[in-house]
């Protein structure tokens, strides 16, 4: 008897528990408005953004994150791709999201190579030739960006998952290193929040 009632108490219980926290989330999940919540989020970046471009006095502030764009014929592997998911921009100034859009890694990659291993760009002047642009410098000037100062996102677990840029178009800036600091808090919370609540 006293095998039994182990059994039950060891064995039974804890599968009956999951069962039970299985239908319950399943409820749970149907009553969810995913819209509302998606426009939430998306409402809270923007807000995010918005008080950096304020802080900062930056002309554009844009979030691009990775996603599958298709696959490679004949193999069938993934291509990587990124677009600007998020930006805000100053009265004037140009969107640039519809421009970098599903826009393949591969046009891109001292870019995201020094932006992978943890490192921000930071380039405050793409006409000084001592200035390393990573290859930014035509899609820049293309659209009158004249300083750029990349932030990359990673998860909790350590997965890269795209960038926040802050682009200064009607003069050059240079930030400060209080305020690349403070800018790299920032860029912190937002990876934090992304990672949490829109890719989880």
């Amino acid at each position: 008897m006293e095998l039994i009632g182990a059994f039950l108490t060891g064995v039974v219980g804890p599968i009956l528990y999951l069962i039970v926290q299985k239908h319950l989330n399943k409820e749970k999940y149907k009553k969810r408005d995913i819209v509302k919540e998606n426009i939430t989020s998306v409402s809270l970046i923007n807000d995010e953004l918005e008080d950096i471009r304020e802080e900062f006095k930056g002309d554009r502030v844009w979030i691009a994150q990775f996603h599958n764009g298709g696959n490679f014929y004949p193999t069938g592997k993934s291509i990587q791709k990124f677009s600007i998911f998020y930006e805000v921009t100053n009265l004037g100034i140009s969107a640039i999201a519809p421009t970098f859009n599903n826009i393949p890694c591969s046009l891109y990659p001292k870019t995201f190579e020094n932006l992978m291993g943890g490192k921000g760009i930071f380039i405050n002047d793409y006409k000084d030739p001592k200035v390393a642009t990573y290859g930014l410098k035509g899609a820049a000037e293309s659209v009158g960006t004249k300083s750029t100062y990349i932030i990359p996102l990673f998860t909790l677990d350590e997965k890269y998952i795209g960038n926040l840029g802050i682009d200064f178009v009607s003069k050059k800036k240079r930030l400060t290193k209080d305020e690349w600091e403070h800018l790299q808090i920032k860029a912190g919370r937002i990876a934090g929040f992304i990672s949490n609540h829109l890719i989880a």
